[in-house]
C-alpha cells in the first residue's frame, strides 16, 4: 500500500511541476502544511480526501482504472511496447 502511495503522490507531484508549482505551493493550495505531502511518503497509508485535494490542486482527479494489461498499455500510448 505505501509503494502505491508514493507513487500517487509522486504523480501529483509532478502534475504540479509541471504547471510550475513546488510541492510546497501544492500543500498549501490544497489547505495542507507544507510538510504534509514530505510526511504522507513516508506514511503507510492516508486519508482519500486528502490525496483528492492534493489532486485537485493540481488539476487532477482520482480514479480507478480497470487492471487489465493492455488497456493499461493504451492508457500509456504504449500499445505496441515502443515507449511512444
Amino acid at each position: 500500500m505505501q509503494d502505491r502511495l508514493v507513487e500517487l503522490l509522486e504523480e501529483i507531484v509532478r502534475a504540479g511541476a509541471a504547471r510550475g508549482l513546488s510541492q510546497g505551493e501544492i500543500a498549501r493550495r490544497a489547505g495542507l502544511s507544507p510538510t504534509r505531502v514530505s510526511k504522507l511518503k513516508a506514511a503507510e497509508d492516508a486519508y482519500l480526501s486528502t490525496l483528492e485535494r492534493l489532486a485537485n490542486a493540481v488539476g487532477l482527479k482520482l480514479a480507478l482504472v480497470p487492471n487489465e494489461p493492455a488497456l493499461e498499455k493504451l492508457l500509456n500510448r504504449d500499445l505496441f511496447g515502443d515507449g511512444g
